[in-house]
């Protein structure tokens, strides 16, 4: 295609050409709608038959399901015409990368430090590791063909023609000079690319290659015959166990080289450290390439890539000078923006790598990180067994040497421990990920479950995203667990994501200086502009990172709002910091988000988060929770004052519309409060339509219909955005007040009012909220998360007893309960691994149980029955608090129950007593650890605590952990059970309360020293048959109904040696 004159090809226009070469042209372009750059690959050779035409195509789909964060991906492939013979040629798009080749970052005849070539041969190893599990050789390697800096390499150009491909031979010429024996004999194999990897390495570090000849069969006959130079005869930098690392992968025979590119590279970098390189079995059967029969992946029937019409020439044959090129300026880099959440998803379209002007002859990459936009591809299908196999091996046995004892963490932390539960946790990762298979691991309190994840993740080059319960979780993995595995195991990119509204809109915040001089002279303000302003600071913009507290009423102000967001043409969007998060996401191996962002992604069916090979659900004892809060529709006064206090909706809407939905609200308000004013409980179940709230969203359409109607011209960008936003707003509550109002699926959701204390800045703030909250959202995390991508869901806490209807004849715990309530029931899904790894702490040494039997049950509502149990209550936590001289959790299920207890026992303890509600949480636990506290805790205090030592000695629960019979998703849900006549109170209501206690109970022991009184004060733990099931479940420490034994243990404690 050399000759032709291009203007066109498919969808894409022709701006330059940047590389001629014997097997094919390579062009700058630009996609028409996108106006994005792109590079396009023109084949030499014409596809003649209909066998090379259906080969290239299949060749093209097979590179294209390529997504690793070091290849830059196929975009678009097709087949053109060749305007002077008239036969298809053809073409594959890709993104426009930036930053320069390798051969550049490393001038040939010059010499490199070997730690200077380790990220790079890190990256391109995992890379390559990742295509050759996937049945896909690259056979083209040389270093022109990896693109950007040394610390973000990208590896390009897949060889397009396979042996017995009636592809003619596409091979770059440099290829050559690095290729091994076999691949010189035209029979390439995975080991090959390992082979011209490290003769690129030998190259960078010798400054030559191992064998100097340029012609071919000289070259063969070299390698054949003549001893391979010493590494270290160039380069005396080159330690004896780096050089017998290079020389292994550079073995004249495939099989003994490394079984892989990974543990080629993973070999070099222990030599480097000085650590013992482990025994790493060369592969005893080479991995042969994929047959022509093994490309052709689409039916016989399915029309080929239509031929587009060429456009008026436009001569490029001759190649370009660098001065002719179009100079671009700076541009402006571009990421998918906000998309709404409440209208229907609209599929992102693919964004390249964002390229800037290159030189005549390999495209420049600019000396910055290179966003690239999530590309939605189906997932990877499973491959053959043998480079499957090879790869899970292997990474079965990097487990075992980074986390075992002689590993590389025991080598570099002085004491190091090593954990068998963690490493049987990490080796179960590793096969889910190299069989591309789900699972469910219940990892106790100190098996070191973020390692266990993270270091196989990482180690196997896969992208994954990291879901945590909450942000609090989150910023421990991120700023913890991340860093550790970043400085001992291996360098890797990671980003922390949260939802918009946790960042400053610097947008907003300049309209509140400009606005109002209030702020203006606000200390906290100006000190949060300095910040802003300062250009040298790593701020990013998230709250939680201010170095001081930013009050609420500011905060509210300037918080980033989807609602009010411009995006790309807001003023601030180069700076802005929710882009810049985003950008960083782009880049990372490992997203951490949270339970609430990664089900809205699901829900836009993964176009809000980057892609991903996998995803992590930790604390997944909490996604049924989270994903019926999250799919919750809820209405409140303050969504339609906030709408109607909009600028643009006051001056682009009738009056009298808007006047209409002020009544109509405040008289659907008040006629709530008359006909379901929620009683004790604060939540009252709404079971017909309410006309005043259908007529209110009637009033709001209208509303959206006026706003269409009168919509200004000539806006400016960003007013036009904006207005846009306002109006599906407008439209999306309408939606929602009618959804909620109308009553009309109860059997798929449950609707109540109740009402909603929120903090103000002089008191508490009570208004009533009404919602309609999903039954049932298995089907939904089935079809959205769970059949989509590979995800491995861990916790604490997952397994429960009762019956497991996929293995009837085991019995003790299982996971029936959690797949069933989360979708992957576990007969319809038996491909699920599961593992319930052993206990990490002595509870049998270091652990008591007390289950008193004297005390009343539990009783209920009013009268002298619940006195006589709260007394009987308090009195049991009264003297076991004094045997454990406070240092004490006390955890209740209700308010009045915590608040009783408390009135009770305060006038009688010496102790530092805490009160949930009294204190910020935060400051509650700070205060806590500080002095020999008494904690008296609700639900947020069950989970997600961490107090290791003496500080805590004593777990107390007042009763079994059901839900409140009245909470309305429990009744709905229990309500559907029982008319399909199912067990429920065994197979829901009876395993969520053992899992609750079980996170309860987990607050004492936090580490192996830990020891402490753990005391169940519910007597149907003995009277009720149930109660032996719920013992049976949990934690195997001594058990005693006798608070002498508590005393006795308390009394050990002080009696232990001071030394």
């Amino acid at each position: 295609m050399a000759d032709v004159e291009l203007r066109q090809v498919g969808l894409y226009t022709i701006t330059g050409l940047l590389k001629e070469g014997s097997t094919g042209s390579l062009y700058q372009g630009k996609q028409q709608q996108r106006k994005k750059d792109v590079v396009i690959k023109v084949t030499r050779a014409p596809l003649v038959t209909t066998e090379a035409r259906e080969a290239f195509v299949a060749r093209a789909k097979q590179l294209k399901k390529l997504t690793h964060r070091h290849i830059i991906g196929i975009q678009d492939f097709g087949l053109i015409q060749d305007g002077g013979a008239h036969h298809d040629c053809g073409y594959l798009v890709m993104p426009y990368a930036q930053g320069g080749t390798m051969r550049e970052h490393f001038t040939p005849g010059q010499r490199v430090e070997p730690v200077g070539v380790k990220t790079v041969l890190s990256a391109i190893g995992d890379a390559l590791n990742y295509a050759h599990v996937n049945t896909i050789v690259h056979a083209n390697l040389h270093p022109a063909n990896l693109f950007g800096e040394p610390a973000n390499p990208l590896l390009a150009n897949f060889a397009l023609s396979v042996p017995g491909s009636p592809l003619p031979p596409d091979n770059d010429a440099e290829a050559l000079l690095y290729g091994a024996p076999e691949y010189l004999r035209g029979a390439p194999v995975p080991a090959s690319d390992q082979y011209a990897l490290a003769a690129m390495v030998y190259e960078w570090l010798c400054g030559r290659r191992p064998y100097e000849v340029s012609e071919t069969a000289e070259l063969l006959r070299q390698q054949e015959q003549v001893p391979l130079p010493p590494p270290s005869s160039f380069n005396d930098a080159i330690s004896p166990a780096v050089e017998q690392v290079l020389l292994q992968a550079l073995a004249r025979v495939p099989e003994e080289r490394f079984p892989h590119t990974q543990a080629f590279s993973y070999a070099y970098l222990r030599a480097l450290m000085g650590l013992p390189v482990p025994e790493i079995a060369p592969r005893t059967v080479p991995i042969t390439m994929p047959t022509p029969a093994t490309l052709t992946a689409f039916p016989a029937t399915e029309p080929l890539v239509e031929a587009r019409e060429i456009a008026a020439p436009v001569r490029v044959a001759t190649p370009l000078p660098a001065q002719s090129l179009p100079q671009q300026e700076p541009r402006r880099l571009l990421v998918v923006p906000p998309i709404e959440t409440k209208s229907a998803p609209v599929p992102a379209t693919p964004q390249p790598i964002v390229l800037a002007a290159p030189p005549p002859t390999t495209p420049a990459i600019e000396k910055r990180p290179i966003p690239i936009t999530p590309i939605r591809k189906p997932p990877i299908p499973s491959t053959p067994a043998l480079p499957l196999a090879s790869g899970e091996s292997w990474l079965h046995e990097t487990m075992t040497n980074d986390l075992g004892q002689g590993g590389i963490l025991s080598e570099t932390l002085p004491g190091y421990e090593e954990r068998p539960a963690q490493i049987e946790m990490a080796r179960l990762v590793a096969r889910a990920l190299t069989e591309d298979t789900p699972a469910i691991i219940e990892a106790a309190t100190g098996t070191g479950k973020s390692l266990a994840y993270l270091v196989p993740i990482v180690r196997s080059g896969k992208v994954a995203i990291v879901s945590t319960a909450n942000k609090a979780l989150q910023e421990q993995l991120f700023y913890k667990d991340i860093p550790f595995v970043q400085q001992h195991i291996k360098p890797f990119e990671a980003a922390l994501v949260k939802g918009m509204a946790n960042y400053i809109c610097l947008d907003r915040m300049e309209g509140e200086r400009v606005g109002l001089q209030f702020y203006a002279k606000n200390r906290e303000f100006q000190r949060l502009l300095e910040l802003t302003q300062d250009t040298g600071s790593d701020f990013t913009g998230d709250f939680e990172a201010l170095p001081f507290p930013l009050p609420l009423d500011i905060k509210s102000r300037i918080f980033a709002d989807g609602d009010q967001c411009a995006w790309g043409k807001c003023g601030y969007f180069l700076d802005c910091y929710v882009r810049k998060m985003r950008l960083q996401a782009e880049q990372a191996q490992i997203i951490v988000v949270n339970h609430t962002l990664l089900l809205l992604d699901a829900a836009m069916e993964g176009h809000l988060l980057p892609e991903r090979d996998m995803i992590v659900l930790d604390e997944a004892h909490h996604l049924e929770e989270e994903a019926t809060r999250a799919f919750t529709v809820t209405f409140s006064p303050g969504r339609i004052s906030t709408l109607l206090a909009q600028r643009m909706l006051k001056d682009h809407s009738l009056i009298a519309l808007q006047d209409d939905a002020v009544r109509a609200a405040t008289n659907l308000w008040q006629r709530l409060e008359e006909v379901a004013n929620p009683g004790a409980s604060g939540r009252v179940n709404l079971r017909e339509p309410v006309e005043e709230g259908l007529r209110l969203a009637t009033i709001v359409s209208n509303l959206a219909d006026s706003l269409r109607k009168q919509r200004p011209k000539d806006m400016p960008e960003k007013e036009t955005s904006l207005y846009d936003k306002l109006l599906k707003r407008t439209q999306n509550l309408a939606e929602d007040i009618r959804t909620i109002f109308s009553v009309s699926q109860p059997e798929k959701f449950v609707y109540y009012v109740e009402r909603i204390f929120s903090p103000g800045q002089r008191s508490n703030q009570v208004h009533l909220q009404v919602s309609a909250a999903p039954l049932d959202i298995t089907a939904w995390l089935q079809e959205r998360l769970f059949d989509k991508y590979n995800v491995i869901c861990t916790s604490a806490t997952l397994a429960t007893t009762g019956p497991n209807p996929a293995r009837p004849e085991e019995k003790g715990p299982n996971f029936a309960y959690f797949r069933r309530r989360i979708g992957l029931d576990p007969l319809a899904r038996p491909d699920v691994l599961e593992r319930i790894l052993p206990l990490t702490f002595d509870y049998e040494s270091n652990a008591l149980l007390y289950l008193p039997r004297n005390l009343p049950e539990p009783a209920y509502g009013k009268g002298e029955h619940v006195e006589a149990y709260t007394k009987a209550l308090a009195r049991e936590m009264y003297h076991l608090v004094r045997a454990s001289r406070g240092r004490a959790f006390l955890l209740f299920s209700s308010k009045r129950m915590l608040d009783n207890a408390y009135e009770l026992m305060a006038p009688h303890l010496d102790f530092l007593l805490l009160r949930q509600g009294d204190l910020p949480r935060i400051e509650i636990t700070r205060k806590f650890k500080e002095e020999s506290a008494v904690l008296f805790g609700l639900k947020s205090f069950w989970e997600g605590v961490d107090i290791p030592g003496e500080a805590l000695s004593l777990v107390v629960i007042d009763k079994l952990p059901f839900d409140p019979p009245d909470d309305p998703v429990h009744e709905a849900r229990v309500a559907q059970m029982k008319a399909a006549g199912e067990n429920w109170f065994g197979t829901y209501v009876l395993p969520q309360a053992v899992l609750r206690l079980k996170q309860g109970l987990g607050r004492l022991l936090r580490t192996r020293d830990d020891r402490g009184v753990m005391a169940l004060l519910d007597a149907r733990l003995h009277t009720k048959g149930y109660g032996k099931q719920i013992l049976n479940a949990l934690p195997p420490a001594r058990r005693t109904s006798s608070i002498k034994d508590v005393e006795r243990f308390f009394a050990e404690e002080q009696e232990e040696e001071p030394f």
